[in-house]
């Protein structure tokens, strides 16, 4: 009898293991975007040379805003560099919007796809650049 409840637990062990296996092959994607990946609306997929902070969503009267948050160890300007290059390979062009009081304001265009807005905020005397990257979604 104690070896028919011995088999048992061990099955029910080995149970448990595949759906601790699952759930982290589940959560390997969140793991890739804190080095830096951008997936943007038109399934382009890039790895910043940022560190991954935050994504969250802001509604608005077009439905919402895709919104994410990156962090550069330079200046604004290299920050935006470093997205535009990515952008410009996918085909995007660029436009600066404004450039002031540590503020650097960009919208990139592609024919057929959300406009993505960018703005590249200086804090520690120029020392990080956060990049916020957001495009509107439906």
């Amino acid at each position: 009898m104690n070896t028919k409840a011995f088999v048992l637990l061990g099955l029910f062990a080995l149970a448990g293991c595949d759906q601790a296996a699952k759930e982290t092959a589940h959560n390997a994607p969140q793991s890739t975007q804190a080095k830096g990946e951008l997936k943007l609306a038109d399934g382009s997929i890039f790895i910043l040379n940022a560190a991954f902070k935050r994504s969250y969503e802001k509604p608005n009267s077009g439905g919402k805003l895709s919104m994410h948050e990156y962090s550069y160890s330079s200046i604004d300007k290299i920050a935006e560099n470093d997205v535009y290059l990515h952008l410009q390979k996918a085909g995007y062009k660029r436009k600066v919007m404004s450039n002031e009081n540590n503020v650097y304001k960009v919208h990139y265009y592609k024919k057929d796809t959300p406009v993505v807005g960018a703005v590249y905020t200086a804090r520690d005397n120029d020392k990080v650049t956060v990049a916020t990257l957001y495009w509107q979604e439906k």
